[in-house]
């Protein structure tokens, strides 16, 4: 399961953003020769009128993405690494080489949790011979391996369930890494909340509201349209609801 769901973290490709974010050639023309931040902002303002986001910049304006040339859905984010928007992004994680987002939170998170059990058990096996070693009562050179072994099992514990357990936090209050230092904008201002629905339906956000399924790596993600919205599931287009 540990291998699986860190496979599963590594592999899934981005959800790409859908092409009706994206600014059409004769808009984007518009964009590029407005002669003021007013203009700019107006352009924006009109392709943005029927799409389904409710966040802002600090300064109100609608979020657009110069690299990608679209109108940034709700929670989205460019990664610089990716090169790309990527939707729910939580942050690019180094360990996987994979943006952590929409396409695979529920994968990272198990990836977390068997890690961390893993490790645990590990310990917890290997601790009895350490106990011997400290009482010098293990002898032969397989003590070294076994110190070794109990040592980075016990780092990678402790480091693990800071981070498992704080991405639960997340979970429970429907933030993202992002967002958790950063507070999303909206009309009204900032709001730390925004996209809560209470606790289980925020669980349900990531890992669906099939039981049979919570504990495997694979997609069950539900997306939220906007702050305070019903939420539904996109058993088909991930991308259709966005």
């Amino acid at each position: 399961m540990f291998l699986w769901s860190y496979w599963q973290t590594i592999i899934t490709d981005l959800v790409k953003v859908p092409d009706k974010f994206k600014l059409p050639s004769l808009e984007l023309e518009k964009l590029h020769q407005a002669e003021s931040e007013d203009s700019h902002r107006q352009i924006l303002e009109r392709f943005a009128q029927d799409l389904p986001v409710t966040n802002r910049t600090i300064k109100g304006e609608i979020r657009y993405c110069e690299q990608c040339q679209i109108v940034k859905p709700d929670r989205a984010h460019h990664c610089s690494v990716c090169r790309t928007c990527v939707l729910k992004m939580d942050h690019h994680c180094p360990w996987v080489n994979n943006c952590v987002g929409f396409h695979n939170y529920k994968f990272f998170m198990l990836f977390l949790a068997y890690a961390l059990l893993y490790c645990i058990f590990v310990v917890a096996t290997s601790l009895q011979y350490f106990i011997m070693f400290w009482k010098g009562e293990l002898e032969g050179m397989d003590k070294f391996h076994l110190l070794f072994l109990f040592f980075v099992a016990f780092m990678f514990a402790i480091s693990l369930n800071s981070l498992f357990f704080y991405h639960c936090y997340l979970i429970w209050h429907n933030r993202s890494t992002l967002e958790a230092f950063r507070p999303p904008m909206f009309r009204t201002g900032k709001d730390k909340d925004g996209f809560s629905l209470g606790k289980y339906n925020n669980f349900q956000e990531v890992f669906g509201d099939n039981t049979r399924l919570w504990f495997l790596p694979v997609f069950t993600s539900t997306a939220v349209v906007g702050p305070q919205v019903d939420v539904q599931e996109p058993l088909v287009d991930p991308t259709s609801i966005v």
